[in-house]
């Protein structure tokens, strides 16, 4: 098997995406022992915006030297009405922010709060299938046998990574039912969000979709909370530095850098071959403990991790795209 230099490229970024992504488990943790999962959410969004925002002027102010938009292939600036922020549009930007974003955070924390790390690791394993079907209904993506197979030779890895956990699962115990449920929910918002993005990736860019969902996110945040988490001013002093540092892993890395590389990529991969490398994240927070908590890495687990990687090398590099 030949591995194109593009394929390499896709097969890394993947790799680097999902490393970011599995330090949100424990950075929710932490988060949410000084917080609500509105309240973490709604920073999460605010700060991410923030972030992201210096590089959208820039991105802005590259075209007006260059005298037109930032070039996409594909992408259209205005749609059949004549205004880029048409119905269409802005009712794609709410549908990300209110189906996508608030339950694939929100849910995700007040999940994670409920349940144990154990679970949600399980749990989270049926989001690439879950992506995979909604990209073939709403996308009208295929699914190859190839695709199928990739699919399955990642959730062996991880299944082989987790057996020690499952084992000890008990996805319907009364204690922890609600919080597997929560975070089934959180998967399949963070599953919407991904298909339905690329459908807006063809008339803005990554940069507009990321900050303009967030923002609209981070408003319907402040909706909910005098509502379920009333906030004050003087809350803030009750944020430790590791409450701070969570926050900032989150919007940085986990809805910031990560979410720049992953918007990239699903304009280069389609969704449902892209949604294999998320079996990594369990392999990934594994190899995270080692080195931040000291726990000790065995065989099965170098196994588990390999057949995993092998799974997303495979679709990658093999697997033509549509996109």
């Amino acid at each position: 098997m030949k591995i194109t230099r593009r394929a390499a490229v896709d097969i890394s970024l993947l790799i680097l995406v999902n490393t970011m992504w599995a330090a949100q488990y424990a950075a929710y943790r932490v988060a949410t022992e000084k917080m609500g999962p509105i309240t973490v959410s709604a920073w999460a969004f605010l700060l991410a915006s923030l972030v992201l925002l210096p590089f959208l002027g820039w991105e802005r102010r590259s075209a007006r030297r260059l005298g037109s938009e930032p070039a996409q292939p594909g992408r259209q600036t205005e749609d059949k009405s004549g205004s880029r922020w048409s119905t269409r549009n802005a009712f794609g930007f709410l549908m990300i922010s209110v189906l996508g974003l608030i339950p694939g955070s929100m849910l995700l924390a007040w999940g994670v709060e409920r349940s144990t790390a154990s679970n949600a690791a399980i749990i989270y394993l049926t989001m690439p299938v879950m992506t995979a079907l909604l990209a073939s209904m709403i996308l009208g993506e295929k699914m190859s046998s190839l695709r199928w197979g990739s699919l399955g030779i990642s959730l062996a890895g991880v299944l082989v990574l987790s057996a020690a956990d499952l084992r000890q699962l008990q996805l319907l115990r009364g204690r922890f039912l609600l919080g597997n449920v929560l975070v089934l929910l959180a998967c399949l918002g963070s599953s919407f969000y991904n298909v339905y993005c690329k459908e807006l990736l063809k008339r803005f860019t990554l940069l507009e979709v990321l900050i303009y969902g967030y923002t609209l996110a981070f408003l319907a945040s402040l909706l909910l909370m005098p509502w379920a988490e009333p906030f004050s001013w003087s809350s803030l002093h009750a944020y430790s530095t590791a409450t701070w540092v969570a926050l900032i892993a989150l919007s940085v890395f986990s809805w910031g850098l990560a979410m720049v590389l992953w918007m990239f990529l699903l304009k280069r991969l389609d969704v449902s071959q892209a949604s294999v490398s998320i079996y990594l994240l369990p392999f990934l927070g594994v190899l995270i403990s080692a080195l931040t908590l000291k726990e000790r890495i065995t065989p099965v687990m170098i196994v588990g991790g390999l057949l995993t990687l092998a799974g997303t090398v495979l679709i990658t590099s093999l697997e033509p795209t549509s996109a």
